[in-house]
């Protein structure tokens, strides 16, 4: 991710950055929250919670070695199946960036739509691929070959269907180039009632 061939961490985090300023929030959620993704872009003096959620246990370790002396008591880490059957905390903005290509479209809009009332803002930043592939070629490439056997292409605008199908609309599209031609897509929603 870190590679400048590559690109994305550095995009990710101007994306998230966005994010949190687009939606001021007091409560925030990150699903897929591995280490930390995210919490550099968020100001804990702004912030009364941060949710993280991870399948991973090992992530949510580190997450919490970096990140625990500045957040505090106000930052839940929970390891969990992340799909429909995760009731979340209530939430103001909740971050959902580069997950919906491992659990789905369906799996994502089952979630929100399960969510509803405990979600203010869904924002997501998905990845096409186009002919690069899900992993990029760097000298690392070897050790995240696995993954695209489990990752899917998302179409924003079959996404924006499903979560429309759900009771919620886009109300915001961005996209942001990679040096090596993959494309980040940032989706946000509110919802319809």
């Amino acid at each position: 991710m870190s590679d400048p061939d590559v690109g994305q961490l550095a995009a990710l985090l101007g994306i998230t950055a966005a994010q949190l300023r687009d939606h001021p929030s007091r409560r925030v959620g990150i699903r897929g929250i591995a280490a930390g993704n995210g919490l550099d872009a968020l100001d804990e003096t702004e912030v009364d919670s941060v949710s993280g959620y991870d399948i991973n246990a090992d992530y949510l370790e580190a997450c919490r070695s970096r990140y625990e002396a500045r957040f505090g008591d106000r930052m839940h880490l929970i390891e969990c199946s992340i799909d429909r059957s995760l009731a979340i905390t209530p939430t103001d903005l909740l971050i959902a960036n580069l997950l919906i290509e491992y659990i789905g479209i369906d799996e994502f809009a089952a979630f929100v739509a399960a969510n509803t009332t405990a979600i203010g803002v869904p924002s997501c930043v998905t990845q096409r691929n186009g002919e690069v592939g899900v992993v990029s070629k760097t000298k690392y490439s070897s050790a995240f070959v696995g993954l695209e056997s489990i990752a899917s292409e998302v179409d924003p605008d079959a996404l924006a269907a499903a979560l429309s199908a759900v009771g919620w609309f886009e109300v915001s599209r961005s996209e942001h180039p990679l040096p090596n031609g993959k494309v980040l897509t940032r989706q946000d929603f509110a919802a319809t009632s």
